[in-house]
């Protein structure tokens, strides 16, 4: 799992909250204006990390958008959006604060990922040593591949397994 840039994290949600699968700015510009509001603070994120504030401003004739738009620019030029700890920093609007802080959780989802392996590691290890399970059991009784198992389980490599194995092999570990 590899983490998200900002783009192409609001390009995802664009697409999605579009209902349409489309990132056409036009297109998008009309229904954050028209019929999907919740389109609006992603939209203006978007074109100010790309650098598309005044393409997106051509399609806009709202003018509190518009207004946004313009004050939010001037705020984020020159600002990394691929740090999620400047961005959250920042003193916007609540509405971009709610969007940037929903960046910053899927940024930060493949560390809160690894932590979790990580405790599971710990207690499995514990485990394995306490009931004295061989590896070559817990690759059998789960049907998981051997190699990955070992080192996961020898160097606590918590890359080498998903989630959902590593909270197997704790399982069974309990359960023994």
């Amino acid at each position: 799992m590899r983490r998200p840039s900002f783009e192409g994290w609001v390009t995802r949600e664009l697409s999605y909250l579009s209902g349409e699968g489309t990132i056409n700015l036009r297109r998008l510009a009309y229904l954050a204006q028209a019929s999907n509001p919740r389109l609006r603070e992603r939209l203006v994120l978007y074109a100010i990390a790309t650098g598309k504030e005044e393409r997106l401003r051509s399609f806009l004739y709202r003018e509190d958008i518009i207004e946004e738009l313009t004050t939010l620019s001037q705020e984020l030029r020159g600002k990394d959006f691929n740090n999620p700890a400047i961005l959250s920093e920042l003193q916007l609007p609540s509405r971009y604060m709610k969007a940037l802080l929903s960046f910053k959780a899927a940024f930060q989802k493949i560390d809160t990922r690894n932590e979790s392996k990580k405790l599971r590691w710990e207690k499995s290890v514990q485990l394995q040593r306490e009931k004295g399970v061989p590896n070559t059991q817990i690759c059998q009784y789960l049907n998981l591949d051997a190699g990955n198992v070992n080192t996961y389980l020898k160097h606590g490599a918590v890359e080498k397994l998903s989630l959902e194995n590593a909270t197997k092999i704790m399982k069974y570990l309990y359960s023994l």
